[in-house]
């Protein structure tokens, strides 16, 4: 696998554990609990994958990429089946959407190492120029924050963050003005 799809991976693996982590603040204990020991598994395994020169357990890196999606299909069809939307309301759709879209992506390509692995297809690529490494580090970040931003920005702890750049009125006193 090449440093630059190892490096997206760790970016996609990064951005999910964002996006599960913050939406714990919304969630019930039970869900909660389960949302920050899949984050957290996340935020290690990509940054692990980022500073490493091999992937750590890609078998167990793909399921735990599928299993936050079949967890999540199977509270949206409970909650379609009881016909009570409350059961899914703590877990926002754009989150955990956009979520699947990265878990999706890191699956796919952990499935096409696996199996070249598993075949001995799996030859070392050269490394890439610097120039070209830069570029791929720059298209991976630019598209995991360009879906992890919506994501966080949909999520409850989201809601009440502080606007950057925005601040109170700053109110001048001329009677007191330059000392």
């Amino acid at each position: 696998m090449s440093q630059i799809t190892r490096t997206w991976l760790a970016f996609a693996a990064v951005g999910t554990a964002l996006i599960h982590l913050a939406l714990v603040v919304s969630s019930p204990l039970p869900v909660g609990i389960v949302l920050t020991l899949v984050g957290l598994t996340e935020l290690v395994w990509g940054v692990a994958a980022m500073a490493g020169i091999r992937l750590l357990a890609p078998r167990l890196a793909l399921a735990g990429a599928v299993v936050p999606i079949v967890l999540w299909s199977i509270v949206l069809l409970v909650a379609v089946e009881s016909s009570d939307s409350a059961i899914a309301e703590p877990l926002r759709f754009l989150p955990l959407a956009i979520a699947a879209v990265l878990e999706l992506f890191a699956a796919g390509v952990l499935a096409v190492h696996i199996r070249r692995e598993n075949t001995g297809e799996q030859t070392a690529p050269p490394a890439p120029s610097a120039g070209k490494y830069l570029l791929g580090l720059f298209v991976g970040a630019l598209v995991v924050a360009g879906l992890t931003t919506p994501a966080l920005a949909a999520t409850e702890a989201g809601q009440y963050a502080q606007p950057h750049g925005q601040h109170g009125v700053v109110v001048e006193d001329s009677e007191h003005g330059g000392h």
